[in-house]
């Protein structure tokens, strides 16, 4: 299976799961983050150019479609399930918390994959 598409650039699936495990959608060898959510400027190892590209929106809004359908009826299920409040509560808070934390620079390195793909491709 190659990850490459016949022009020399990664294919549009490479790409978002390069994105996705936070490196490089270009190479896959560098770290695409400086910090949290902050993108590296032009990529350490191939040289790809970042500075462009703006997500905006779309890693929001990718997490929160992802994650509702999970994190929605977990909740109602603890709050319905007749546990004290004061503990059920605020551990659904961090478990909630922490997952969209978790995912959302995962969601805009995919984000930042796609449109790096689709720059390239014009």
């Amino acid at each position: 299976m190659t990850t490459l598409s016949q022009t020399g650039f990664p294919s549009l699936m490479t790409a978002c799961w390069r994105g996705f495990r936070l490196l490089c959608p270009h190479c896959g060898r560098a770290r695409l983050f400086t910090r949290y959510l902050k993108p590296v400027e032009v990529c350490g190892h191939c040289g790809a150019d970042y500075s462009d590209i703006r997500a905006d929106d779309g890693p929001a809004w990718l997490t929160v479609l992802l994650m509702g359908p999970f994190l929605v009826p977990l909740a109602f299920g603890i709050a319905v399930s007749g546990w004290p409040a004061v503990f059920t509560y605020p551990v659904l808070a961090v478990v909630i918390v922490g997952s969209v934390l978790l995912l959302l620079p995962r969601m805009k390195g995919v984000v930042i994959g796609v449109l790096h793909v689709s720059r390239l491709g014009k």
